[in-house]
């Protein structure tokens, strides 16, 4: 018994007509009853009941229809999941975040050529990314730290001091360089805290560590400019946030490096850790590489000393036998 048998059988039982039936399988009425007739032969046992005014399914028709259209929607299922299963491998889904420069797309996209492979580019959040890449719905993102990292791979981190920037007329903007607790009674413009929570908490933390606790905070990303001029308020940026140049390249804001580095940006191209893609890992790489290439950022040299030393500290447990 073939699957194109039971599919014939259900197209008559269900138009009761030969000859409907034909159409509606895109086939001539002869091998449409050949079928039939094999398909009867097989169960030894007539279908239906035929004359030349009617058709009717006999009492084995009428047992076989349901298990019929049951194996018909079994197999139809497993056909969709295979073409999609097969639609997937040859799709490879990326997210950045907003800040993230067309010069590193084009490096992904001229990396990824080939035409028989799919690259679905989006922009989200740290957030959105950390749900999709658990859910399975993302296959490569760039997250800033820090982030929940179970089940997931990440690179190694890459890293952005961030600096003070603040109206040009602000009494502080004299000063070559600045300390957090100079700050404390400006207004602080921060990102909503759902884009990234982990960041978000550590920025935040260590300003009160180091005698910052902003009296207000205000919340934008490209609005921020705008803001910090009206409210003669302050945020934190890399140095490059500030682009020398005529009128409306933030020419009213000035950038200052804080005393002792405290604050800083750090990134990961993240995919999940099972995934057996090797593109999804090739991409990483392509995007690890743009990252530094073009948007400023650097290999996070405290984290790469911190886990030297973890390693040596655990190579000296071990050779004291602890």
């Amino acid at each position: 018994m073939e699957i194109r048998h039971l599919r014939c059988f259900v197209a008559v039982a269900e138009n009761l007509h030969f000859g409907r039936a034909a159409r509606q399988l895109h086939m001539s009425q002869p091998p449409l009853s050949k079928r039939i007739a094999a398909l009867e032969d097989e169960l030894g046992t007539p279908l239906f009941n035929r004359s030349k005014r009617s058709v009717a399914l006999t009492a084995a028709g009428r047992a076989l229809l349901p298990k019929a259209l049951a194996a018909l929607e079994a197999f139809d299922a497993a056909a969709a999941a295979v073409r999609s299963a097969s639609i997937r491998s040859s799709r490879i889904r990326i997210a950045f975040p907003s800040d993230t420069s067309p010069e590193v797309l084009l490096d992904l996209v001229k990396a990824l050529g080939p035409k028989d492979s799919e690259v679905n580019i989006v922009e989200a959040t740290t957030a959105e990314q950390h749900e999709l890449l658990r859910g399975g719905e993302l296959d490569v993102g760039v997250l800033r730290h820090p982030y929940e990292t179970q089940g997931l791979w990440s690179s190694p981190p890459l890293r952005q001091t961030l600096g003070v920037v603040l109206p040009s007329s602000h009494p502080l903007a004299r000063r070559k360089e600045l300390e957090l607790r100079e700050l404390q009674t400006n207004i602080l413009i921060m990102f909503p805290r759902l884009i990234a929570p982990g960041l978000y908490d550590e920025l935040l933390e260590t300003c009160r560590a180091h005698g910052y606790k902003p009296k207000r905070i205000m919340y934008g990303i490209r609005m921020a400019a705008g803001l910090m001029v009206a409210e003669s308020a302050i945020t934190f940026r890399p140095a490059h946030f500030i682009v020398p140049g005529p009128v409306g390249q933030t020419p009213d804001l000035t950038w200052r490096p804080l005393v002792g580095e405290p604050l800083h940006w750090r990134t990961s191209v993240v995919c999940r850790r099972n995934d057996p893609e090797r593109r999804t890992r090739a991409a990483a790489q392509v995007i690890f590489e743009a990252l530094q290439r073009h948007d400023h950022w650097s290999p996070d040299t405290n984290e790469s000393r911190a886990k030297l030393r973890r390693k040596r500290l655990e190579a000296s447990e071990i050779a004291q036998g602890r």
